[in-house]
């Protein structure tokens, strides 16, 4: 049988194509109350630097470009994970996820390395909801960041979340207060038609398949939850994963069946892994591209006032963000999360600077005033 030349010419002009794309990986990983103090995971002792430094060297051999991470107390304890990933890479964190004892908290964010990709825009998400059915909601924020991948050209949109935990009833309406509202904005953004619509949504989700959150993130029916090859706990507490991507269809770089879980204690007994590392496991997917598929296609940017780093942030942003309903007032109770004191709690004294300089008066067991330079983001309790 013979075969037509075209048909030959075509099928070689697809193979060199398909050899010149460049391949490469963003991963998601819950990192236990990293530099928390406090004995916040069950007896195990604090890390030591060297764990951290152990940490970012499985984070540079998950061969990942960015990583999304959860559970993280402050981004200098993040910084040393991000330093051992290698001397490019970088520590994002977001403001949110503070604990009512001005010590401990959550946070969410990225590390990234600079050597394989270039950060575009990010931001938290603090225009969403903070309350839902009367339940307070987004105790961390959802944060994004916008990257363009420098030996392939692919731009993608990464948005990280830590949805509410628990399997009570209230927690689950939390979660479906968290998720339906985080799809509306994803939605919004894939609705315009100017907006670039490779988004990728991963992170902790407290939920496995089939669940409400799923139902809200595939609603449109233009995101849809990877799956693994073969299903594996993303958690050591859990049979079923919990930590989860999500891709817009329209983003056709992510390779939809490179859903990997590195969940083999890497040869070390399981409460040494977890020591070092996390009781989650680290989630990776492959994305493969040559070039940018929509180079007319633009990332939104959000409010400066939302800006991250926080150091790109405009003098006024503590002010700003304050909440979506308008400045706290003398007598509320807030939450000031702050450059170096970390997250205080208390009731607002006075009446915030309208121009974001001055001081903050602040009521937490006594009154302390803290310069508006140093203050990151407040929000009503």
């Amino acid at each position: 049988m013979r075969i037509p030349f075209a048909f030959l010419l075509a099928a070689l002009f697809a193979n060199l194509a398909a050899a010149q794309q460049t391949e490469f990986k963003v991963g998601t990983w819950n990192l236990e109350f990293l530099g928390a103090g406090g004995n916040y995971r069950e007896n195990l002792p604090p890390r030591t630097d060297a764990d951290l430094a152990a940490i970012g060297k499985k984070v540079h051999e998950l061969g990942v470009c960015v990583l999304a991470v959860q559970e993280i107390n402050d981004e200098a304890t993040l910084q040393k994970v991000a330093t051992g990933a290698g001397p490019s890479w970088v520590a994002m964190l977001g403001t949110s996820g503070g604990w009512d004892d001005g010590k401990t908290a959550q946070r969410i964010g990225f590390l990234y390395d600079r050597a394989a990709v270039e950060l575009l825009y990010a931001a938290e998400l603090l225009t969403l909801p903070r309350e839902f059915e009367s339940a307070s909601i987004f105790h961390r924020v959802p944060v994004t960041a916008c990257f363009q991948h420098k030996a392939s050209g692919a731009d993608f949109r990464l948005v990280t979340v830590h949805l509410k935990a628990g399997r009570k009833a209230d927690d689950e309406k939390k979660r479906r207060g968290e998720s339906t509202l985080l799809a509306g904005w994803i939605d919004q953004l894939l609705a315009s038609a100017s907006e670039d619509h490779d988004v990728i949504l991963l992170g902790d989700f407290n939920s496995t398949y089939g669940t409400q959150p799923q139902q809200a993130f595939e609603s449109q029916q233009h995101m849809h939850y990877l799956r693994q090859r073969q299903a594996m706990p993303t958690i050591m507490h859990f049979a079923d994963p919990i930590d989860q991507v999500v891709v817009a269809d329209s983003c056709s770089e992510v390779v939809r069946d490179s859903l990997a879980v590195d969940n083999d204690f890497d040869g070390m007994e399981k409460t040494a892994w977890r020591q070092i590392y996390s009781d989650h496991f680290p989630v990776t997917v492959t994305l493969r591209a040559n070039g940018d598929d929509d180079p007319d296609a633009k990332f939104a940017p959000g409010e400066a006032s939302a800006r991250l780093p926080v150091a790109s942030r405009p003098a006024t942003a503590a002010t700003a963000t304050a909440t979506a309903g308008g400045l706290p007032k003398p007598g509320d109770r807030i939450e000031v999360s702050t450059v170096h004191e970390g997250v205080l709690v208390g009731t607002l004294l006075r009446a915030l600077p309208e121009n974001g300089q001055g001081w903050l008066l602040l009521d937490q067991n006594g009154p302390m005033a803290i310069p508006m330079h140093n203050v990151r983001m407040i929000r009503a309790r």
